[in-house]
Order: structure tokens, then sequence, then C-alpha cells
């Protein structure tokens, strides 16, 4: 059956890993031969900056750019600031939510070099906290020492007015029990299942575990051209109605997309 399609783990822009690819051209292009409606999009991980924070200017002012030329395909956007630039990246953070007008802030702090939970990156989200509705995109991976669940949930701990979404975070057994784990302790963590592995029923064990109203759909635009985990989902031991939710539902209501 048809579905509509929300994709919440959706990069625009250049990085050291992908050198080509990331124009929203491009990004238009893979997720019209995927299928999938629109894409909450983000500035790409790993960006170069040796201009420091005028280079995440120039980020955010593409997601902007991009959100204001195409807002049927890409209607809501993070911004990114990098936790090492210290206090200097604080006044972008009120660009961002403020005249930008973006709905948060992503990190993928195995790019950024410093821990999820270093005190600048408390500094940040304290900044951000005095915005409303304030959503903040973390990606997570078990294997790592900069990003690792349990440091996302640090900060949701610390700031439970603002809502957290954990990229990739089913990517392997050990970090689905972690991410089920971070669900269970902290109401203010959603859950994307990019990459998220294939085998061991994964989406069965992340619904059970977590709950159907806080998992979404995400695929890591741009880094592929033909998306499986659509296929995850499709074929998962669900009921159509929680299907819907993951694919477009749940995304609909937290970033207040609802006709």
């Amino acid at each position: 059956m048809a579905r509509k399609i929300i994709d919440l783990h959706t990069h625009l822009g250049i990085s050291s890993t992908l050198q080509v690819g990331g124009s929203a051209e491009n990004v238009l292009r893979i997720l019209d031969n995927n299928g999938i409606d629109q894409a909450i999009i983000s500035p790409i991980p790993g960006y170069e900056d040796p201009n420091g924070v005028q280079d995440s200017v120039a980020q955010n002012d593409n997601i902007a750019a991009a959100l204001k030329r195409w807002p049927d395909r890409f209607p809501r956007g993070f911004g990114v600031v990098e936790p090492r630039h210290g206090k200097a990246a604080l006044p972008e953070v009120d660009r961002i939510l403020g005249e930008l007008g973006l709905v948060g802030l992503m990190f993928h702090n195995d790019f950024n070099g410093m821990t999820l939970d270093s005190p600048a990156m408390f500094n940040i989200l304290e900044r951000a906290s005095g915005y409303k509705n304030v959503i903040i995109q973390a990606h997570v991976t078990h294997m790592t020492v900069l990003e690792p669940h349990f440091m996302l949930g640090k900060l949701a701990k610390a700031f439970p007015e603002i809502t957290f979404i954990a990229a990739h975070p089913f990517m392997d057994m050990t970090a689905l029990q972690a991410a089920i784990e971070l669900g269970r302790n902290h109401p203010n963590i959603y859950f994307d299942t990019c990459i998220s592995l294939h085998h061991l029923s994964p989406m069965e064990k992340a619904v059970a575990g977590i709950g159907e109203d806080r998992i979404m759909f995400g695929s890591d635009c741009p880094y592929f051209e033909f998306c499986f985990d659509i296929g995850k989902i499709e074929h998962a031991v669900l009921s159509d109605e929680v299907k819907n939710k993951i694919f477009s539902g749940n995304a609909a209501r937290l970033f207040r997309l609802e006709d």
C-alpha cells in the first residue's frame, strides 16, 4: 500500500566523507526515486570549517534557503553549531532558533571531536533551552567514546524541556538495547530508524520496548541511491497503523505538520 513518508534524517552539503551529491537538487532526486515525500533536513556532518563559526553560518544559511525554496518537500530544518568553537558559537544558536526559524540543532560528535556530554554541549543546550519547542537531533553510536547512548540520556535528564531525537540508534543489537533503555528512562527522547540492523526483528523490538509513538523513519540521505530502511519497516510484523505512525504520523505530530 502507498504510504506517506517523512524522512527525519536527511543531510544537505559537502563534507569530508561526501564530496559530491549533497546538493538540495540531488537530495530531492534521491527522495523521489525512493518514494519519500518530505524530509526534515540538517547540515551534513563533517563539513570543513577553517573559518570557524562562519562555516557553520554558511551551512545554516544553506538549510534556510532550501526550506524557503522547497517548503513542500523540506518543511522543517535543523541548524548546526560546533561545540569546539566554545562560547563563540552561542550567537549562532540564537540566529538559528530566532532569525532563521529552524526547529533546533543537529550534532554528530564523532565528527566534531567532543563528547556529547561535554561542558561545551551543556552551554549550547542551555542557550537553546531559552526557546520554545526546541528539538535536538543527536547522533548516537555505542561503539564510540564521543557519542554513546548514555551520554544522550544525561542531556535528556538535564534538559527535560527539550525534545531529543536519537539519530541512527539501532545500528546493532547492543545499540538497540541501549536505545530501548534510553526510551524507558527518558520520555523526551524520540528515535529514528536510520541504518538499523536488519536481523532479529529490530523494528518489532523497538516498538515493544519504546512504544509506537516515539519512533520515526530516517534514511541518511544522500549517502545511498536505494533506501533499504523503508523495507525494514514495511516488512516488519507490525500493524499498518503502527507503520503509518513510524513512516509519517509521529513526525507530523512532533514537527507540527498536520493538515
